[in-house]
């Protein structure tokens, strides 16, 4: 087994078809890789040339040729795999518990077998009543363990060499006549091929299993590519929108500004000349004023008399009091030409990109904020 280290370089050089560390490997027109073998399998079985990863049909079959690069790392892979797995074995090895004999009285010696009728290990030398008396020939030895009573029927102290279908447990010879009398029973041996059988068929599906999350992961990675790709497009898009949108508002905005500049002028000059007019009036009155306070301290009664009619007659002033300055700039005119420049802009763009505008954005908000 690899070490963690080399996990995820395990995954990179192995094969999605027998999930396994590539053997000749050989690429498809569309970039991934497979056994040689794996592949022409494949191929021969279905009625399409297809990559199995991708799906990406091929109208003629592809000639393989081994990558030699990947080749070369795979079995580099495989070589640093067997050495670790040599260095790691040695000492596990050297750790597992031997099995002593149950016989010899002085120096225990390692057990070559266990006997299951007789309850105990046995050594080279004890082992040889086994082989050579009738008597002991016909007791089932198996490799020594250490854990002898989980292989002996506890009830009858007799080996567990049958296999109860009924209730799904190892069972001894003397169970079945009793407890077990009526199930069905077979020979441990035959049983174990069964579960192996079981074990196959479930380990093909947890190996398709793995390979269809191989071929999921795939599909994930090129669907956030395509994500990535289209949300680049729009977001370039959705500039070139926004940036001729905020030309046209700069522009409008300028002429905004331009007229009421020229409105505030206009109005600075409008009052200037009624400052000018008020003035001259004032000068006037003043004067009138001051032969008025004259005349009301004369002693010449003839003079007054003389002078009285031109100096009672209006002078030429105007009504000043319905005359003001227009402090406020009427703009709806301004609001509603800005408003129709930025429909005409709008009208230039795809529905889809003005939904964004008005979710995102907040354009015409925007507008009323400059207005």
């Amino acid at each position: 087994m690899a070490s963690s280290s080399s996990v995820l370089y395990e995954d990179q050089l192995q094969c999605s078809i027998c999930l396994d560390v590539f053997t000749d490997p050989v690429s498809t027109p569309c970039g991934h890789n497979f056994c040689k073998m794996c592949l022409k399998k494949c191929w021969d079985t279905s009625p399409y040339c297809q990559c199995p990863m991708c799906k990406e049909d091929f109208p003629k079959r592809p000639e393989l040729r081994v990558n030699t690069f990947i080749s070369e790392l795979a079995a580099q892979f495989k070589k640093s795999v067997q050495v670790k797995s040599s260095s790691i074995a040695d000492p596990l090895l050297s750790n597992i518990k031997k099995i002593l004999c149950d016989s010899c009285t002085e120096e225990k010696l390692e057990a070559l077998k266990s006997c299951l009728h007789c309850g105990v290990s046995l050594c080279s030398t004890h082992l040889l009543f086994h082989k050579t008396t009738a008597k002991f020939k016909r007791h089932k030895l198996i490799d020594p363990v250490e854990n002898l009573e989980d292989y002996i029927c506890q009830k009858h102290e007799r080996p567990l060499e049958l296999f109860c279908r009924d209730d799904q447990m190892c069972v001894c010879q003397f169970c079945t006549e009793g407890d077990h009398k009526t199930h069905n029973t077979v020979p441990i041996e035959k049983e174990s091929v069964v579960k192996k059988r079981q074990l196959g068929e479930t380990q093909a599906a947890v190996q398709q299993m793995i390979k269809n999350r191989l071929k999921k992961i795939e599909e994930v990675k090129e669907s956030v590519k395509l994500n990535k790709m289209s949300t680049e497009k729009e977001k370039a898009e959705s500039m070139e929108v926004f940036r001729a949108l905020m030309h046209c508002i700069e522009r409008s905005q300028a002429e905004l500004l331009k007229v009421m500049e020229e409105k505030q002028k206009a109005a600075e000059r409008q009052a200037e000349e009624f400052i000018k007019e008020l003035e001259k009036e004032i000068t006037e009155l003043k004067r009138r004023n001051t032969e008025l306070k004259q005349l009301s301290h004369t002693e010449d009664h003839l003079h007054l008399l003389q002078i009285f009619p031109s100096l009672r007659s209006p002078l030429p002033t105007k009504d000043w009091t319905d005359i003001t300055i227009n402090s406020h700039l009427s703009l709806e005119t301004l609001r509603t030409q800005l408003q129709e420049s930025l429909n005409e802009e709008m009208e230039k763009f795809p529905e889809n990109k003005l939904k964004n505008i008005e979710q995102h954005a907040g354009a015409w908000a925007f507008t009323d904020d400059i207005l």
